[in-house]
C-alpha cells in the first residue's frame, strides 16, 4: 500500500486501515453439520500451544492477543492464516448467513498504517487437515518457501489422552492397506491384531467365565439351600469365588479392556483423511460415513429422525449380544446389574452408534465376533481337559487298596479313575 505523496494512506475505518474476511465455510458444502460428524473448530496458535476458542452462534468473538497463525479447522480440511508480525486483530463468526444456516468465518484487520508505503503479507493454507500436508511447514527443505516451525500440524485434531494409541492404530492401519489396497480389509486385519495383542489378559477374564459356567450346579444348589437366609448364601458363595479361584466379574473386563480401543478407533475412522470416500464391499461405499442400503427421506423415523435404513448397527447389535450370551455365568444371570450391562449396553449402543462411520462399526462387529468365537473355544477346552482336583479313585469289589491307589495283592495294576 502506497500513497501517491510522502503521507500515511487515507484509510481510516474507525481507527483500522482494512479487513481481510473468509467464508461463508470451508469445503465441500453443506447445508448442516453433523451428517458425518463433522464440526469447526475455531484455531489460534498463541505461545507455542494450539487454543480452541469457543464462538458462540450469537455474537462475534474478537481477540486482539497475538497470534502465530489462527484459521478454521473441520473433520478433513481447514483453511489457516499465517500472517506478518503486524498486530492484526482476528474475529470468528459462526452466525448464519443469508440462505445458509451453517457458517463458518474469519476476519483479520488491520491497524492504522503509519508510513506512507507499507507491505503486509499474508500466507494462507486451504487443503487437507493432515500431518503429512501441513508437517512439511517445519522444515524448510520441505516446501517452496523455505517457512520452518510454523507447526502447522497441531492444527490436526487428536484426543489429548489417547492420541498416542490412535497414531499407532492408525500406522498399522495404513500398513496394512499398503499390503492389501482395501480399507476394509485393513479394518478386519487390525482388528485381528489388535485381539492378539489383547489376547493374554483377555484370555484370564475367559477363563474366569469358562470356571463360572461350570460351578452353576454349585451355585445353583448353595442359592436353594439358602434362599431364606440371604447373608448366609452371600457368604457360602463368597467362599466358593475364594476356593475355586474366581472372580465373578471377570466376564466384564474384557468389555471394560476394548473401551480405550473403541474411542482410539472412533477418533481415527472419524478423521482418518484417507478414509473419506473409501468403500469396501456392496453397500458399504464410504468406510468414513454411516452405511445404507434405504434412503427414505424426507420421511424420517419419530423422535429418532432416522432416514436412512442401515445393516451394520443391526449387525453389532446381534454380534454384541451374541458375544454376551455366550459369556453368561451364573452371577450374570442372577444379577440385575450385570444383566443391565450384558443386554441394555448393547441396545444403548445401538442408538448411539446408528448413525456412526462404517469403519469403526465394522471394527467393533468383527471384535464380537472373534470375542465370541474366542470364549467358545476356551470354554471348550475347560470342559475336555481333566483337572486333578476332578478325579478320584473307585475301589475295585475285591482287595484293598494304598495310598497310591494301587491293589495291594496286584501292586502293579492302578485302579481306574474316573471324574467327579
Amino acid at each position: 500500500i502506497e500513497n501517491s505523496v510522502n503521507e500515511y494512506p487515507s484509510l481510516d475505518f474507525g481507527g483500522w486501515s482494512y479487513t481481510l474476511g473468509f467464508g461463508p465455510q470451508i469445503g465441500p458444502e453443506f447445508q448442516t453439520l453433523g451428517g458425518r460428524g463433522e464440526y469447526r473448530y475455531y484455531l489460534t496458535y498463541e505461545d507455542g500451544k494450539v487454543k480452541k476458542n469457543r464462538v458462540k452462534r450469537t455474537e462475534l468473538f474478537v481477540t486482539d492477543t497475538r497470534f502465530t497463525w489462527a484459521g478454521l479447522a473441520g473433520k478433513y480440511f481447514t483453511l489457516l492464516a499465517v500472517p506478518d508480525q503486524t498486530p492484526y486483530r482476528l474475529s470468528f463468526s459462526n452466525m448464519p448467513v443469508p440462505g445458509l444456516p451453517e457458517a463458518s468465518q474469519f476476519y483479520l484487520t488491520r491497524p492504522i498504517i503509519k508510513s506512507a508505503r507499507s507491505k503486509d503479507l499474508f500466507r494462507f493454507y486451504a487443503g487437507p487437515i493432515t500431518p503429512r500436508d501441513l508437517g512439511i511447514y517445519n522444515k524448510a527443505d520441505k516446501n517452496a518457501y523455505n517457512l520452518q516451525d510454523l507447526n502447522l500440524d497441531k492444527a490436526v485434531d487428536s484426543s489429548a489422552l489417547l492420541g498416542w494409541l490412535e497414531t499407532i492404530l492408525k500406522f498399522l492401519l495404513v500398513t496394512f492397506y499398503r499390503i492389501i489396497p482395501n480399507y476394509g480389509v485393513a479394518i478386519i486385519l487390525l482388528t485381528v491384531v489388535v485381539k492378539l495383542l489383547l489376547y493374554p489378559i483377555t484370555h484370564k477374564s475367559f477363563e474366569s467365565t469358562s470356571k463360572m459356567q461350570a460351578l452353576n450346579p454349585k451355585i445353583t444348589e448353595i442359592r436353594e439351600k439358602y434362599k431364606d437366609n440371604p447373608n448366609k448364601m452371600n457368604q457360602e458363595m463368597a467362599a466358593l469365588y475364594k476356593r475355586e479361584k474366581v472372580n465373578p466379574l471377570g466376564g466384564c473386563f474384557p468389555l471394560l479392556l476394548q473401551m480405550p480401543f473403541f474411542f482410539a478407533m472412533y477418533g481415527l475412522f472419524n478423521k482418518h483423511f484417507d478414509l473419506r470416500g473409501a468403500p469396501f464391499v456392496l453397500w458399504i461405499t464410504d468406510l468414513s460415513a454411516p452405511d445404507s442400503i434405504w434412503n427414505f427421506a424426507p420421511t424420517q423415523l419419530p423422535l429418532l429422525g432416522w432416514s436412512d435404513l442401515r445393516i451394520l448397527p443391526i449387525l453389532f447389535i446381534v454380534t454384541q449380544l451374541l458375544s454376551s450370551l455366550v459369556m453368561k455365568t451364573p452371577e450374570s444371570s442372577s444379577n440385575k446389574n450385570m444383566k443391565l450391562m450384558q443386554y441394555f449396553m448393547p441396545i444403548f449402543f445401538f442408538f448411539i452408534l446408528y448413525d456412526a462411520p462404517a469403519g469403526l462399526l465394522l471394527y467393533w462387529t468383527v471384535t464380537n465376533v472373534l470375542t465370541a468365537v474366542q470364549q467358545v473355544l476356551v470354554t471348550n477346552l475347560r470342559q475336555n481337559k481333566p483337572e486333578a482336583g476332578n478325579l478320584r479313585i473307585v475301589d475295585k469289589p475285591n482287595g484293598k487298596t494304598g495310598k497310591n491307589g494301587k491293589n495291594k495283592k496286584d501292586p502293579g495294576n492302578n485302579f481306574p479313575r474316573s471324574k467327579k
